[in-house]
């Protein structure tokens, strides 16, 4: 028999389970992601002078030191949870197990025509000219790599992985014995935030003296 067939057959055994399965997903999420909320807040709360959003599924979860920029629109420069622009699954819980190829993890965003000094100005496609900046830069700033973040697009980003098993026998009670991942990307951040620093710095300077540049003379 064909593992086709053997897939099937399980799905018609438990097909209970499943007509029961969004309701249960979701609540499971709730507990979940909550846990993995409190840990990053009371990570950035030990780290002094930080602040954020720590709700991932009402809303989002995002976090930075106070002394990046900000506007009335919200955080220009920040480190938040996700799992990509192109992910296409049902379950954010699905991405966090490994159940699917997209990956969850941390992402570093900047606000690409903030950064770029070309807010209102989308023909000039801001996103691109900063996604070819960190392409450009990224062998000057090696701890970044060393410490688990890979640039995708326009972003950094850091995979979190939580191992199924794992976190099945901590639910509901012990969630957070299983999230070391994610204590072990939160440090990997910490060693690397003075290149976050940095890399923001240089493109500061970068862009700054494109401007200039650019600007036609008196």
């Amino acid at each position: 028999m064909s593992d086709t067939h053997e897939v099937h057959q399980l799905v018609i055994r438990n097909m209970a389970v499943l007509e029961q399965a969004p309701a249960i997903v979701e609540e499971a999420e709730k507990r979940i992601f909550g846990a993995i909320d409190r840990q990053i807040e009371a990570w950035a709360s030990i780290q002094g002078g930080w602040v954020g959003v720590y709700d991932f599924l009402a809303d989002k979860t995002s976090f930075k030191p106070a002394n990046w920029p900000e506007s009335d629109a919200g955080y220009l420069a920040l480190f938040g949870l996700g799992s990509g622009p192109d992910a296409e699954f049902k379950h954010n819980l699905s991405s966090l197990v490994g159940a699917v190829t997209q990956e969850f993890g941390i992402f570093f965003v900047v606000d690409a025509p903030w950064i770029t000094g070309l807010e209102g100005q989308k023909r000039a496609q801001p996103g691109k000219k900063w996604a070819s900046f960190l392409q450009n830069v990224i062998d000057d700033f090696p701890k970044l790599a060393a410490n688990g973040f890979r640039v995708e697009g326009e972003e950094f980003f850091h995979p979190i992985r939580l191992d199924p098993a794992i976190l099945a026998d901590a639910y509901p009670d012990t969630l957070a014995d299983a999230l070391e991942p994610v204590d072990e990307a939160l440090a990997h951040l910490a060693a690397a935030l003075p290149e976050f620093d940095r890399l923001i710095e240089a493109a500061q300077s970068h862009f700054g003296r494109q401007a200039i540049d650019a600007t036609p003379p008196g």
